[in-house]
């Protein structure tokens, strides 16, 4: 048995992913191809800055196809909703062949415990963009969605996803704001679970096959962080990216506003500073989360 890691970057290591929308659009292009192209993604991983994929069998012309139709549309998305131009992702991907079980299963483990080596969470599953906690529940991060009692406004929402799923289509962000515009905090969290289950791509049963079980799985990757040695990956604490956004989103930026390439270097120096203040991330952390280029650091990093 063969599997292939492929390792998508943001540019230079700069944050991609700020809002719930940008990871529902990504993941649901994602779904989108992958169906299209009859890929098994046997783990799947965005972070906020980079993204992994383990893709069963594929060959080097698929994979390529794959990472240059998602990225374009992506992009093209991306840069359209963020008034934004430009390359949102490095040009290269990364690429890595693994054969064999143990060495599969040893990759399987390193994916989805990237959110624990980025002390984000204790266990993956408890990261919902893994998918691992939609396997044996509609609703992991939300109240149970009742249809036949939930407001017409939800049902309406309900069927526009349904729509868009069945015609294989991708869900943008025009889209999502049509989606989400009506419903409240709860129906939001519901929409966003439903959404996943959806359209959900993650390889349940052959990842099952593997371990003997699913449950095997959750405790094969919760007693081993896994290996991979082939691809250079972001390591560090990635929970300081949360803590930005958290401080980022309470001093009014939000929408469109996060895109930071748009300031003028007075205010991203200010953010910096600010940022620098608030949390313990490092200089290489608030620059890559803020897209600020790497200069005259050190004079901020003294100023008080």
């Amino acid at each position: 048995m063969e599997a292939t890691h492929a390792f998508i970057k943001g540019l230079r290591g700069n944050g991609i992913f700020y809002r719930s929308e940008d990871f529902l659009v990504f993941f649901t292009i994602v779904s989108v191809i992958a169906r299209k192209m009859k890929l098994i993604i046997l783990a799947f991983c965005p972070m906020f800055n980079h993204i992994h994929f383990l893709f069963k069998e594929i060959s080097l012309p698929s994979l390529r196809s794959f990472i240059r139709q998602v990225t374009s549309l992506f992009v093209k998305e991306y840069n359209l909703d963020y008034k934004r131009t430009g390359p949102v992702f490095q040009r290269h991907f990364g690429k890595s062949l693994k054969k064999g079980i143990k060495i599969i299963l040893g990759c399987i483990a390193y994916v989805f415990n990237n959110p624990i080596a980025g002390k984000m969470f204790e266990t993956a599953i408890e990261y919902r963009w893994t998918l691992l906690a939609y396997h044996n529940s509609t609703h992991p991060f939300s109240t149970k969605l009742r249809k036949d009692t939930c407001r017409n406004v939800m049902r309406i929402a309900l069927r526009k996803v349904d729509y868009y799923f069945k015609n294989g289509t991708y869900l943008s962000y025009n889209r999502l704001r049509d989606i989400f515009k009506d419903l409240g905090n709860e129906e939001k969290k519901q929409m966003i679970d439903y959404v996943i289950i959806k359209y959900n791509f993650l390889a349940y049963n052959d990842l099952s096959e593997l371990y003997h079980s699913f449950e095997n799985m959750i405790t094969a990757i919760e007693s081993n962080a896994g290996a991979e040695f082939d691809l250079e990956d972001e390591f560090g604490d990635h929970s300081c990216y949360w803590d930005m956004l958290s401080i980022i989103k309470s001093i009014g930026y939000k929408g469109s506003s996060l895109n930071f390439e748009k300031l003028p270097k007075e205010t991203l120096d200010s953010l910096f500073l600010t940022l620098k203040r608030r949390t313990h991330a490092k200089d290489i952390h608030i620059n890559k989360f803020l897209h600020r280029q790497a200069c005259n650091i050190t004079d901020l990093s003294t100023a008080k």
